[in-house]
């Protein structure tokens, strides 16, 4: 693991009210700085929940494009765009927002009364380049060009899709402490970089028919998918329940998460049980339970259909690597 670049990291979040500062530092956030590789940093931010925290901040101009993923709770981000003007964003759990880091001032306000847990992912547009090889600026032109649209008003803010939700679970869940997080780390990097390079950069999506009110209600049908994964309703309720018809459910989750609405639910399914066992160690019985499937034998089919190892293999493993992690040395 290299040691911080202090000049990269520096001004990325700056709170500039000093009482405000203390209430992050010394009662709700939990933070963490990693560089796993030169010009990469990733930085973890998890708000105890305790009581909402309003705070101004600044950023500086730094060159490097930052990547930002809401894994739980909600933030609150009112941008300053001039005297009297301002933009107000809202970012809950699932949602990822890419920007060039540059100068910006504003309130961030975090809801507290749950947990929040956010992933910021900085890197150099020089080190991207350098990753993806001789050839490609015209890739990380464009990616500049996407993230300086994204910090000006008004933000472009996504949802973290189906297959880098998990990425972003595991690098936010994973410490630095040993050389094998260390490279376990860089490859989950690598990955996670690989798929937004893909996402922005790849061939052109066909032009949405969703309105943004379409696109809200889908967030919401994801939202009690996620809330009720044990127990999921069918298309026909989760319709009702949002204010859609059945066609537009599943058209909707096609364009906006790229797949069915089963099998957004079977991913989500298989992401949280992958989280399961990393936590809590839980048995396969209890976690293919927790996940809403009563046939274990079904569950351990489809587990290993999406990560490649069955899950009592999995948790063994997991078990295996905690137990060398306390090892004197």
């Amino acid at each position: 693991m290299s040691s911080i670049n202090k000049e990269l990291i520096k001004g990325l979040n700056i709170i500039t009210d000093r009482e405000a500062l203390k209430q992050y530092t010394d009662s709700s956030l939990v933070q963490h700085f990693i560089e796993p590789m030169k010009n990469v940093v990733v930085r973890t931010e998890y708000f105890r929940p305790q009581a909402s925290i309003e705070a101004p901040f600044r950023k500086n101009p730094q060159p490097c494009l930052e990547f930002t993923y809401t894994l739980s709770g909600d933030t609150t981000l009112s941008i300053r765009n001039g005297p009297g003007d301002w933009s107000k964003y809202r970012f809950s759990g699932g949602v990822r927002f890419l920007g060039l880091n540059t100068e910006l001032s504003g309130i961030a306000a975090v809801n507290t009364l749950a947990p929040v847990k956010v992933l910021h992912l900085y890197i150099t547009p020089k080190k991207l380049a350098q990753l993806l090889g001789s050839g490609s600026g015209h890739l990380v032109r464009a990616i500049i060009d996407k993230a300086s649209v994204n910090s000006k008003s008004p933000l472009n803010i996504t949802t973290a899709g189906p297959v880098t939700a998990p990425i972003i679970h595991q690098i936010f869940n994973r410490d630095s402490a040993s050389p094998a997080d260390s490279l376990f780390l860089k490859g989950k990097i690598l990955e996670l970089l690989s798929h937004e390079v893909e996402f922005l950069c790849g061939p052109q999506r066909k032009q949405t028919i969703l309105q943004p009110d379409d696109v809200a209600m889908l967030q919401a049908a994801r939202t009690i998918i996620m809330e009720r994964m044990s127990a999921p309703p069918s298309i026909a309720e989760l319709a009702r329940k949002v204010g859609l018809n059945e066609k537009k459910i599943k058209q909707g989750f096609k364009e906006l998460y790229g797949t069915t609405v089963y099998g957004f639910l079977r991913k989500y399914r298989m992401e949280q049980a992958k989280l399961l066992f990393d936590r809590d160690q839980k048995s396969v019985t209890d976690v293919a339970c927790a996940v809403g499937y009563s046939n274990v034998s079904h569950f351990g089919a489809i587990f290993k259909h999406h990560h490649g190892v069955r899950p009592g293999e999995y948790l063994k493993s997991q078990k295996e690597h905690l137990m060398a992690r306390h090892l004197p040395l």
